[in-house]
């Protein structure tokens, strides 16, 4: 009964523990992405400026604009760091103060913050190509060149990852350098002023402030709301998912730890049924027996719980462990909430009382001969022939399935158990393969910005290239789209070959930049589809429109447009920057460093670039979901142990009874190995299509929260879950080996035939 109790109270404390880390990761996620941008006091709004602005313009303009708490003003330029021969991306910031506390408040991380024009502190995280504390940095702006001493390393949420692809809807890590320095230098340095308004408004009142500035703002390119700046979508979206897909994980293996629990108590309390006839003949009332065991059961709930909260905060310390990088590397919070686990207790007391309750009512409701004559069911199936295998092994074949019923509820726990671990696989799998395929959609390979815009006459003369396939202008704005009863922040593409730059797949709808085409996270967000009106704001211009299509982009909240439909928003004479895509692909990181060199280029992208960034972000996220696969193994192998556990002790009579006839032990494990092995290897086969049902399960929570993606499962993946739910399975056997190994022949013999 020992190691029954002691099954059940682990199956009880793993499916609580999950329950409890899901709710209680999404409150930590939640409570210290809070903090920090509460503690750096992070702005409401960014709003970017196309060109340099004069400094006493902008400041009037503000001294007259209602709503305004606080602001600074910066002056922020795309550039190049040089180090040992090779060159990185970088965005050069100038601020009066680095102490400043009361917006966008910069966290030191090593060193000292910068105090003279020679001087600057970067964002930690680049340590790796030589910008840490202490060093010489060799930075580029156009054709100028300079040099900076590092004086410490900082933190800043507005850069939570020191991403290369400003406009992807979740930071992408890469090797890119963020430097902060004198504001007057880089204005030396640089011959502008400033072309960045950081803004914290009173009561939310972002749309109005940006709305009232915008009319006589000179024109902006880009505005970010705080709510849509990608560090706090990515920190938001992390903890979604924590959130919504842990309680549903749990929920999962709460059901599984039901049947398992309900198996359990239900055959215990069955073979029960003589004692209980006996009790209920001396006079014992039915309420009485069962409160009696509803009792054991409420104790072994409790136990379970009790062992579920410190299960539960060790998966949460692991969980932290290893999103926290994922995170930013933020400072955990921990909150001092305590509902998680109570709701925990209460669902493992819940499901525990109904587990024993159905049983011990069925039971009591018959009558005390019922109960006195009932005798277990036990079928032994025979053949007509006999097999060429040795009675031991034939043994283990005949009580695998000696009660089928049984048997087949234990393969389909454990099966779904594998399940839930293989679907991890199969998510990741096909969320990996989805994204490198939805980054290979570019046919660009060099994206080139342009600071000031100019006009697409002059483009030949800025991008002198020979072998091109095609250069094709773009102009490039941020704003807001309002439609369907919703707003986003979204991005803004014009241009008359806009069709060219993607191979676009198609959602619903069909590809008609004359009215619009906008990306399925964005359409979703608004609920909008083929056919809806539209009303996209860019500054103090607005255009309304017709969705013409929704295409799949896991990148950009974008809207397409072509020239002439677009031109209310952009001048069709002006261009904001150009793709191109080059005959021979290779040459892409020579021809970016040529082009960053000249006048006028503010920012090179390559697209190579960004395909390493998402394997990076996925490499990332690698370790967390091996994490979950393993903890979903080792809860697949103690399902399997409670369900081998319960059939192991109703047979001691069993095996005291072969030992007294000579049968070694030897034979008996391998009886047991042989059973173990049928049912793990019919648990492991339907692990994997409920592996392939629960990944379409855990995508369409994906989708709602991050982004769509199919899923696929290969015959890799396939192995790889049968291999593995086989594996852990077999593990479980230790558990009953033991067992066989203690029983006490005299004792059990005794005590069976004295009834």
């Amino acid at each position: 009964m020992k190691w029954r109790a002691l099954a059940m109270i682990m199956v009880v404390a793993l499916a609580s523990a999950m329950l409890m880390t899901g709710l209680y990761s999404g409150l930590i996620f939640d409570h210290s992405i809070d903090a920090f941008i509460e503690e750096t006091n992070f702005p409401d709004v960014f709003i970017e400026l196309s060109g340099s602005a004069n400094r006493s313009d902008i400041e009037d303009l503000i001294s007259r604009t209602d709503w305004i708490e606080t602001y600074e003003l910066r002056l922020k330029l795309d550039g190049r760091y040089l180090h040992e021969g090779k060159t990185y991306p970088a965005v050069i910031i100038g601020r009066d103060d680095p102490r400043r506390d009361d917006i966008s408040k910069l966290l030191l991380k090593d060193g000292e913050f910068f105090a003279g024009p020679d001087s600057g502190c970067a964002v930690a995280g680049m340590e790796h190509i030589g910008v840490k504390t202490g060093s010489t940095a060799h930075f580029s702006i156009g054709s100028s060149s300079f040099e900076i001493n590092i004086s410490g390393t900082v933190q800043t949420p507005e850069y939570i990852f020191a991403s290369s692809v400003p406009d992807s809807t979740l930071p992408l890590p890469g090797d890119m350098v963020v430097l902060y320095m004198n504001l007057s230098a880089l204005r030396d340095l640089s011959g502008m002023d400033v072309n960045e308004i950081l803004l914290i408004d009173h009561d939310g009142k972002d749309e109005e402030v940006v709305s009232e500035l915008g009319k006589e703002l000179p024109p902006v390119s880009r505005v970010i709301y705080q709510k849509s700046h990608p560090s706090v979508v990515f920190m938001k979206i992390g903890a979604g998912k924590m959130r919504n897909m842990f309680p549903l994980f749990s929920l999962i293996f709460m059901l599984v730890g039901i049947i398992s629990i309900f198996m359990t108590f239900y055959k215990m309390v069955m073979n029960d049924s003589r004692f209980i006839g006996i009790l209920m003949s001396l006079g014992y009332s039915r309420a009485r027996i069962i409160a009696s065991y509803m009792s054991f059961g409420g104790i072994l709930a409790l136990l379970g719980s009790i062992l579920g909260i410190v299960l539960g905060l060790l998966f949460t310390q692991g969980i932290m462990y290893y999103t926290i990088a994922m995170m930013g590397d933020i400072k955990v919070a921990y909150p001092p909430d305590i509902m998680p686990f109570i709701i925990g207790i209460f669902y493992s007391l819940g499901s525990v009382m109904i587990s024993v309750g159905i049983p011990i009512i069925l039971v009591t409701g018959k009558s005390v001969r019922e109960a006195l004559e009932h005798k277990p069911s036990i079928r032994v199936a025979t053949i007509p022939f006999s097999l060429p295998i040795s009675r031991t092994s034939l043994m283990g074949i005949r009580n695998t399935f000696r009660n089928p019923g049984r048997t087949l509820l234990t393969i389909l726990v454990i099966g779904m158990s594998v399940g839930v671990a293989g679907s991890w696989i199969v998510l990741s799998d096909s969320a990996w393969s989805y994204m490198t395929e939805q980054v290979n959609q570019d046919t660009w390979d060099l994206r080139v910005d342009f600071a000031p815009e100019i006009s697409r006459d002059n483009v030949s003369s800025v991008i002198d290239m020979e072998n091109t396939d095609y250069v094709i202008p773009f102009t490039y704005r941020a704003g807001q789209v309002t439609g369907g009863g919703g707003s986003e922040s979204t991005f803004v593409v014009i241009s008359d070959r806009v069709l060219e730059i993607r191979d676009f797949e198609i959602e619903s709808g069909e590809l008609d930049p004359s009215r619009s085409v906008i990306t399925n996270k964005l359409a979703s967000e608004l609920g909008v589809g083929p056919g809806d009106r539209i009303t996209i704001t860019v500054g103090s211009r607005t255009l309304e429109t017709t969705v013409g299509g929704v295409v799949y982009d896991i990148l950009m909240h974008a809207v397409y447009l072509d020239s002439s439909t677009g031109s209310s928003l952009a001048s069709p004479d002006m261009t904001s920057g150009v793709f191109i895509k080059l005959e021979d692909r290779g040459t892409a990181r020579e021809q970016a460093v040529y082009l960053d060199g000249k006048d006028g280029v503010s920012r090179v992208t390559v697209q190579d670039d960004i395909i390493r960034s998402m394997d990076e972000t996925f490499g990332q996220a690698m370790g967390l979901l091996y994490f979950f696969f393993i903890t979903c193994l080792i809860i697949s192998m103690v399902v399997a142990a409670s369900a081998i556990i319960i059939s192991t002790m109703e047979r001691d009579m069993e095996f005291a009874t072969l030992d007294t006839l000579g049968v070694p032990r030897s034979g008996v494990v391998l009886s047991m190995l042989l059973e173990i092995g049928i049912i793990g290897i019919l648990s492991a086969i339907l692990g994997v299509p409920f592996s392939l049902l629960f990944g379409k399960l855990f995508a369409i929570m994906m989708e709602e929260i991050l982004y769509y993606f199919p899923i696929n499962v290969a015959f890799a993946q396939m192995m790889i879950i049968f291999s593995f739910g086989l594996a852990f399975v077999l593990l479980s056997a230790l558990f009953p080996l033991r067992y066989t190994r203690k029983i006490d022949v005299e004792r059990t013999i005794r005590e069976r035939t004295a009834g």
